[in-house]
């Protein structure tokens, strides 16, 4: 949805509600419209009044905004789910702790990447710059890293049908995941800027035909969205085992795990496993935990922690950032979950695109092999994750 302001003409050319609740502002300039600082200026004043006020302010107000920074048309995209918050510094504060001198010689490595993409015949698109950003950040600010993980981006999902097929959020399956587990990511960062997720069985009658690639599936969509509005610094899980019947575990084989912590986690995303807290864990985790000791490495096993009180998750994290069912002033876990699935509906677009993102075979310059993707066949390493 798009409103557009015409401050010659001193009106508004058109028109839309604002989204209640959540909402993203984005501003879309270039340079016949007016500079990136004075860009900056207007969405800052009005993301404080709309942080300042109960009611949010009408067009009209936001218009004068607009009016009083600049003399020029401005086009605002609004209205859409705000599942995830992040403030307009935080890209500022992880580019230094990447060691960066600046946000601009951040974005020149972007720059550099998507030329990269550009020569690359068999990619079957340009990547988005918000994409490329995350890439970097994932690849703590190295441009050929990153550049090896979008190819694998690109190339996984052929290699992986099973997992990548049939993984579009409107599915059917998506539906019955829905109403039998919470898997969310929570909307406030951490202090040291880490995405927590929460993870737990909603209805424990509904697990009967329970399918882990299907959790996999959605957490790979949780992920696009991460990539397209997100800082992907670092995760933290939090596990809830109530509810949770060894069913359940039972069937995550060592092969998907595998897949997804080696194949997917770490050669495709590179994400940063900051911790695990596991609450209320069932008799048999720590069982679990202990064969698993066996293939993680040392320093993956000292961020997987079990609670015996699930009050330390407040001491954790803080009551902002909890949901209202573990104490919290954040959202409950179903209302991010409905947040969650809305901002999937209107995303549909780019997920049916992504079901026809494949690389063209036939314009490979040099075929990666499964060993290169997945490590070398038939061994399983110790799964390491940064």
């Amino acid at each position: 949805m798009y409103a557009v302001w015409d401050v010659t003409a001193n009106k508004i050319v058109d028109r839309v509600k604002w989204h209640e609740h959540r909402y993203d502002v984005t501003v879309f300039t270039g340079v016949w419209y007016f500079t990136w600082d004075q860009t900056i200026q207007c969405v800052h004043t009005i993301l404080r009044e709309l942080s300042s006020n109960q009611s949010l302010p009408t067009f009209e107000q936001a218009h004068l905004v607009i009016r009083a920074s600049t003399k020029r048309k401005v086009f605002l995209k609004m209205g859409s789910t705000r599942v995830l918050e992040v403030d307009y510094d935080v890209l500022s504060l992880v580019v230094k702790l990447l060691n960066y001198s600046s946000i601009v010689s951040f974005n020149e490595d972007v720059g550099k990447i998507k030329e990269w993409i550009k020569k690359q015949p068999h990619f079957p698109e340009v990547m988005a710059d918000k994409k490329i950003k995350n890439f970097l950040i994932l690849n703590k600010g190295s441009v050929e890293k990153s550049k090896e993980k979008i190819e694998n981006y690109y190339t996984i999902r052929s290699q992986l049908p099973e997992i990548f097929d049939n993984i579009h959020p409107k599915l059917s399956y998506m539906e019955t995941l829905k109403a039998s587990i919470y898997l969310v990511p929570l909307p406030k960062l951490t202090e040291e800027l880490y995405r927590v997720f929460f993870y737990k069985v909603r209805a424990t009658h509904l697990t009967e035909n329970f399918e882990p690639v299907h959790v996999i599936r959605l957490l790979l969509n949780i992920q696009e969205i991460r990539m397209n509005e997100d800082v992907t610094y670092g995760d933290v899980f939090i596990l809830d085992g109530i509810n949770t019947p060894f069913r359940c575990i039972r069937k995550v084989t060592p092969m998907l795990v595998y897949k997804t912590l080696i194949v997917i986690y770490k050669q495709v995303f590179s994400n940063r496993l900051k911790a695990v807290y596991i609450i209320n864990a069932p008799p048999y985790a720590e069982k679990i935990f202990s064969l698993l000791k066996g293939v993680l490495k040392p320093k993956l096993i000292e961020r997987i922690h079990f609670c015996e009180n699930p009050y330390i998750l407040t001491e954790k994290f803080g009551k902002e950032t909890l949901p209202a069912d573990y104490g919290g002033r954040e959202k409950s876990l179903g209302e991010l979950q409905e947040m969650l699935y809305q901002k999937f509906k209107e995303r549909e677009d780019y997920f049916t695109q992504l079901d026809k993102l494949r690389i063209n075979d036939d314009l490979i310059p040099q075929r990666l092999t499964n060993d290169e993707i997945f490590g070398v066949s038939g061994n399983f390493k110790k799964l390491d994750i940064d």
